[in-house]
């Protein structure tokens, strides 16, 4: 039955399903609220007869029988104390109270459930005016003094008396039923009212009930035919949205508006599963699949029809390039091996005929023996150390030509071993001071590569530390996935306009007659650093020492 429903409302537009659910729910609501009305109109009628009819009828009845009571006492103060006050109180309730009591208790019995009240009423009523008949002849015996000494009439007056005595005893019984007819009435109305009050109780509860009962009817049909659908499209919609290619069918064929979007989405799923499969297809290379257009607006065919034919038109020209570089890198293979030997032999050559010079100026200083002056030694000196200067240039050059150039492979360096060696190559005086960080660590290097490095700073700050009191020191630290090694002195500093003219190849800052220089340390340290993706640089300031830093990228990272 429920799918029966499903299947019929599923078919009605989701507006005409919401009217629906909420007229359902008004009507429900509309029903039982009239029915309440209804029953509290009846409850209040009731309510008006109880304090405009029974309540009073019931007091009238006691006053009626209180006036009942007060005559006979009076009739009794009349025959055996006799007062002219009491005659006229009463004559007064026999002429008038009485009668308007009755008079008012009868209109209050008028109601349909007081009818038998009424009759008793009438009845009680026909039998005190008998009484009132013999308590008037009472007082019509005696009338004056005489007449209570009169022992006939005295007589016949107390004879009278007692039948009014018990007449008034049996209707006194009489009147007490009839107050009871009445309250018994009253309370059988009453019963009413609170049946009423009790179904009108049920009949909110039932109300409410049939509310919470449509209510959850519609929601559980919302729920089934609108936010469940909804749902599911939401996430298939995100998962294409994140990329993700899903398979999705449409369980239940509608024609509302959640069945619009759904084969919308199914044809937009089934067209990017095909371009998904069409792309890969391109991405393994297939540059000469067909894709056709789903419209004349379908943009993402139209980028799959053009990136499919710029690759294979760079795929074209990747292959003529790759052709081209292979001959190009060939070509430079073969360069750079021919001036590697233009250099090796180009040094060698140059070697040759400067030691040539060498030994020359060596000879000739010999034969001329005493003969040559002091100013001729002296120039031949000069001369040699310009020849020893000279090779000295040829061989940094060569060094730095090749300098990251010679290969080999990384391995685990102990940079503190390393060091350790490094200063007893340099050998420097005893003079010297040197402090290293024991934390210095292992390094994933090509050892000739960073023993070069640590060889031409350390040579440089041994160089250049202050002669009095030289200090160098050799610290280090790990930043951001780096080695970051310091190697500083206590030198003369340099000023910062210098600091970058340093790291360029024969740039000395002293003259190089002072200090034994040809200026080729930190550019060949520069060079193997930036070839191992690394900086290098320099802090420093006048007569402050000189900070020398470099970085080097950690094992993870190479």
């Amino acid at each position: 039955m429920f799918n029966f429903v499903k299947k019929w409302l599923v078919n009605l537009k989701i507006s005409t399903r919401t009217a629906l659910s909420f007229f359902a729910i008004i009507f429900t609501a509309l029903i039982t609220s009239a029915s309440a009305i209804l029953l509290l109109q009846y409850a209040k009628q009731i309510d008006f007869k109880l304090s405009n009819n029974f309540e009073p009828a019931i007091t009238a009845t006691k006053d009626i029988e209180y006036i009942m009571s007060e005559t006979g006492r009076y009739t009794y103060d009349w025959v055996y104390n006799p007062s002219k006050d009491k005659k006229l109180k009463l004559q007064k309730i026999l002429d008038k109270q009485y009668r308007k009591r009755k008079i008012f208790l009868i209109e209050l019995l008028q109601q349909p459930e007081l009818e038998q009240s009424r009759k008793r009423l009438v009845k009680v009523g026909g039998d005190f005016e008998k009484i009132i008949v013999k308590e008037k002849n009472i007082m019509s015996l005696l009338k004056t003094d005489a007449d209570y000494n009169n022992p006939l009439k005295f007589s016949s007056a107390h004879k009278i008396y007692k039948e009014i005595e018990i007449d008034l005893k049996k209707l006194d019984t009489d009147i007490e039923e009839v107050e009871l007819m009445v309250i018994a009435a009253s309370r059988k109305l009453s019963q009413k009212k609170y049946a009423s009050y009790s179904t009108l109780s049920s009949l909110l509860v039932i109300m409410l009930i049939g509310l919470v009962v449509v209510s959850v009817i519609s929601l559980m049909i919302t729920n089934s035919t609108v936010i469940k659908p909804v749902s599911e499209l939401s996430e298939v919609l995100d998962a294409v949205g994140r990329g993700q290619i899903v398979n999705y069918q449409m369980n239940l064929a509608r024609r509302d508006e959640i069945g619009v979007i759904q084969k919308s989405t199914l044809t937009l799923i089934k067209g990017l599963k095909a371009k998904a499969d069409i792309a890969n297809a391109i991405g393994k290379g297939n540059y000469d699949i067909e894709l056709k257009l789903q419209g004349k607006n379908d943009k993402l065919g139209k980028a799959l029809i053009e990136m499919r034919d710029n690759l294979k038109s760079s795929m074209l020209k990747e292959i003529e390039s790759k052709k081209s570089l292979e001959k190009y890198t060939l070509s430079l293979e073969k360069k750079n091996k021919e001036l590697d030997q233009f250099a090796y032999i180009t040094s060698h050559d140059l070697k040759s005929p400067l030691r040539g010079i060498n030994n020359l100026s060596e000879w000739i200083e010999e034969d001329m023996g005493e003969l040559m002056t002091e100013d001729s030694k002296g120039y031949f000196k000069l001369m040699r150390g310009r020849i020893h200067r000279l090779e000295s240039l040829i061989n940094s050059l060569l060094k730095y030509s090749r300098s990251g150039k010679l290969g080999g492979e990384k391995e685990w360096v102990d940079s503190r071993s390393m060091v350790l060696d490094l200063l007893k190559l340099i050998n420097p005086s005893i003079h010297h001071t040197i402090y290293f960080d024991d934390a210095l660590p292992k390094i994933w290097a090509v050892r000739k590569d960073i023993e070069d490095v640590f060889y031409e700073l350390l040579s440089n700050s041994v160089k250049y530390a202050n002669p009095k009191r030289p200090i160098i020191n050799i610290t280090y630290q790990h930043i951001d996935e780096k080695h970051k090694f310091c190697i500083a002195d206590n030198g003369l500093g340099i000023a910062s306009e210098y600091h970058n003219k340093i790291f360029t190849i024969f740039q000395t800052l002293e003259a190089r007659d002072k200090f034994e220089s040809v200026g080729a340390g930190l550019a060949i340290a520069k060079k193997i650093v930036d070839e191992n993706n690394g900086n290098i640089w320099v802090e420093s300031e006048p007569n402050k020492g000189a900070r020398f830093y470099f970085t080097w990228l950690d094992s993870d990272t190479n």
